[in-house]
């Protein structure tokens, strides 16, 4: 977004410019500030899990037109009750609070962001950009926003913005205050406007990476640096152990302008956020009593309440059990292993509730590596510890954990890299190349029918997702490089380039705990809970693939406006990263694997006998 000083500034620049609307000016310049910075309030429904393309998310329905005419009526109507409501002056400030409250919306499409405006929401979910996107973004959180970064934000909107309007509000102003002196005032506002001119100029040209909002992308080559090279694709499984990298190949095998898809069906979930306490957050105990124990600090229960629920739900005691059951995911597992100090949930409390976790830190690459190899847990299990503990894990509480063990698989590949840099433009400096992309979906999908994963979010925030359907379709036939930027190091090599356009849906990783927790009507025990099944997240995205003499795909430029191109793509094998003693996850999860595994097996069990994990059998097997 925008910085809320712009948004603040705006309606005082226009009032000061303006003839006075009201005797109560003072008043009505506050009021306006309020109106021009309440819509941003949205940015905390990330917190609530609404993400920005969600209708109430950012830059929607509180960026919209009718949001602005409903907040300047009733900013008026309780603001300026000394006006008679409808009268003349009165609808003079409900008009200006409007412009200023919408000014938001119209300020934020001139931005280089990701997510436009949705002005008619909710009669349109449509977003929309100005032609003139002038201005950056503050990119990630607060911290960002209160570094180097913001202060940049800030400059670029003060040289762009903030400049220009002050130099019109001067002008109306004087022009309305001295007729006498109206030639000489334009005289030297357009001597201003020069300087302003220059100075625009001057910082777009020779500081392009501090004042240009989007930098102009060329086609590179795919194989440098080594980290984006396509060869490291695993293709050990493909036909003749071997990439298919050349595109009239692609076509003769049907890889192009069809949906390709993976022979496992996936499911989505949350990604256990660590602002919510990840696998150590009571994740049934809504999220607001979640963010209270991150901002002030959380603690597990004392073993004498630990003790006592257990007593009290072996004797029968409905809420005790029921109070046991909506602990979180390492506090039963502390529970079942006999530990009542709750050694893993206050290891892992170290790093989220009781950390100073980002919003966007969780567990998004464990979740949807876990939907790749598991069938979706929708079963309650009940384990037995090894001293006659039962306790009750919900399907969730097995998806927590099974998404904290693949959180460090033991094998992986990526292609492309988690973006390390905060820029106005990280695109730019940290997109994978599509080349690489492309060429990921029509092997691995195409040829081997194995999904893999995308980090969609070329930024230091990751937010991985599994890949349920890829279509590429290849716009039109090869052209001529003529006229194109080329990346000098591999221009000679380049003899055609193809227009592509990629539509992926993936399974969403970044739901909220509710689709999780329905339990399945047919079971009145509530010993089920309806399965999530996929819920598809769509990106399409556009780009030019760089081909070689015999059309093999050598590098690309994402196009598109604006610019999105993901980060990174990953290939993941199907094991943890384990410790030494080849059963405990690596450090810092330190949980059972074992374990898990065999809760996650139980939980999507065809039927009911599979249900009970008996630790107090030698191998961890299952009673019916």
């Amino acid at each position: 977004m925008a910085s809320l000083l712009t948004h603040a500034a705006l309606p005082l620049l226009a009032q000061r410019g303006l003839p006075p609307l009201t005797p109560q000016q003072r008043r009505l310049g506050w009021v306006a500030v309020l109106c021009a910075c309440l819509p941003d309030l949205d940015m905390v429904g990330v917190l609530f899990d609404i993400r920005p393309g969600d209708p109430l998310g950012h830059r929607g329905l509180s960026h919209s037109l009718l949001a602005a005419a409903l907040l300047a009526l009733l900013a008026a109507a309780v603001a300026f009750r000394s006006l008679r409501l409808g009268s003349r002056a009165w609808w003079k400030v409900v008009a200006f609070l409007f412009a200023a409250t919408a000014a938001n919306g119209l300020v934020d499409a001139l931005t280089a962001g990701d997510v436009g405006v949705a002005f008619f929401a909710p009669f349109s979910a449509h977003r929309y950009f100005l032609p003139w996107r002038l201005l950056p973004v503050c990119p990630l959180g607060v911290d960002e926003y209160l570094s180097r970064w913001g202060l940049l934000v800030l400059a670029n909107e003060l040289l762009f913005l903030l400049l220009p309007a002050f130099l019109l509000s001067q002008l109306a102003r004087g022009w309305r205050a001295a007729p006498a002196q109206r030639s000489g005032m334009v005289l030297r506002f357009l001597f201003s406007v020069a300087i302003w001119l220059a100075a625009s100029t001057f910082t777009r040209a020779h500081l392009p990476g501090l004042f240009t909002p989007r930098v102009a992308r060329v086609i590179h080559d795919a194989r440098q640096p080594k980290y984006e090279d396509p060869s490291r694709i695993p293709h050990g499984d493909l036909p003749g152990g071997r990439l298919v990298t050349r595109l009239d190949e692609l076509q003769a095998l049907q890889l192009l302008d069809r949906p390709l898809k993976p022979d496992r069906a996936l499911w989505s979930s949350t990604f256990f956020p660590d602002w919510y306490g990840g696998e150590a957050g009571r994740w049934q105990d809504g999220r607001l009593r979640l963010i209270g124990r991150t901002l002030f600090g959380t603690v597990p229960p004392t073993a004498a309440e630990a003790q006592a629920w257990l007593t009290a739900a072996a004797a029968g005691d409905a809420a005790a059990a029921q109070r046991l059951f909506t602990l979180a995911p390492t506090e039963k597992l502390d529970l079942v292993d006999g530990d009542l100090s709750f050694p893993l949930t206050r290891a892992t409390l170290e790093w989220t509730h009781n950390g100073s976790p980002r919003y966007w830190w969780g567990r998004c690459n464990g979740i949807a590596t876990a939907a790749m190899y598991f069938a979706e847990p929708f079963r309650v299990v009940e384990v037995i510890g090894r001293n006659g503990t039962r306790i009750r894990f919900h399907p969730n509480d097995i998806k927590a954990l099974l998404a904290t063990a693949y959180t460090m698989p033991r094998d992986a590949v990526q292609l492309g890299t988690n973006c390390p840099i905060v820029a106005l433009d990280p695109g730019a400096l940290c997109g994978m190349n599509p080349a690489g992309l492309v060429l990921s979906i029509a092997n691995r999908l195409g040829l081997a029918r194995q999904t893999f994963l995308v980090d969609t979010l070329p930024t230091p925030a990751i937010q991985f997702y599994a890949v349920a359907d890829a279509e590429v379709h290849l716009l039109a036939p090869p052209r001529p490089p003529a006229g194109e930027a080329l990346d000098p190091s591999f221009a000679g090599q380049v003899k055609s380039l193809a227009d592509v356009q990629i539509d992926l849906t993936l399974s969403s990783t970044t739901l909220p705990y509710a689709p999780a927790n329905r339990i399945d009507p047919e079971a009145a025990d509530g010993s089920r809970y309806l399965r999530v099944g996929l819920h598809p997240v769509r990106f399409s995205y556009t780009a030019t693939l760089a081909l070689g003499p015999d059309t093999q795909v050598l590098g690309g430029r994402w196009n598109g406006e604006p610019q999105e191109e993901p980060d990174s793509v990953a290939f993941v094998g199907p094991e943890p990263l384990l410790a030494a003693d080849g059963a405990t996850l690596a450090p810092p999860e330190i949980l059972s694997w074992p374990l898990i595994h065999r809760l996650a097996e139980a939980s999507a069990a065809p039927d009911a006998a599979g249900a009970v994990v008996d630790l107090r059998i030698p191998d961890g097997g299952s009673l019916p």
